[in-house]
Parts: structure tokens; C-alpha cells; sequence
């Protein structure tokens, strides 16, 4: 999959993951509630929301735990 392709995907299956903690949809509220939920910035928060970023894989496993899904289907 290509990288833009792999980050878009990533970043709706985030979105879907917030969603169903009932976070707000607006990006301003959601990136500042990812950014303190995970601890990073809120600029990084709003580029992984938006799809212009993909974790690494610590960030990718800390993203995980958070939300009790798989590294696995976050990224694929």
C-alpha cells in the first residue's frame, strides 16, 4: 500500500476508534483530546487525525493499548 494510501487508512480507523468513545468530530477538539489522551503534541495529533502522518511503531502500540484494538488493524 502506498504511504499516503497506508496514512489515510490509519487515520479513519483513529477516527472510527474516537468515534466510538462518542469524542466530538470536530478536528480542533478531537486533536487536542488525542494529543492528551497519547501524551504528543497536538500538532502530531492533528497530522495522524488527518492522515498526513503514520505512527511509529511505539506510538503505534501506545495508540493500540489505548483503544484495546491491534497494532494490526490500525495500519492494514
Amino acid at each position: 500500500m502506498l504511504h499516503a494510501a497506508k496514512s489515510k487508512h490509519f487515520a479513519q480507523r483513529l477516527n472510527k476508534c474516537l468515534d466510538e468513545l462518542g469524542v466530538p468530530s470536530d478536528v480542533r477538539g478531537r486533536s487536542a483530546i488525542l494529543s492528551k489522551m497519547l501524551q504528543i503534541p497536538r500538532q502530531q495529533a492533528w497530522m495522524l487525525l488527518e492522515g498526513h502522518q503514520i505512527p511509529n511503531e511505539a506510538l503505534l502500540n501506545q495508540i493500540a493499548q489505548e483503544f484495546e484494538v491491534e497494532p494490526t488493524w490500525l495500519i492494514k
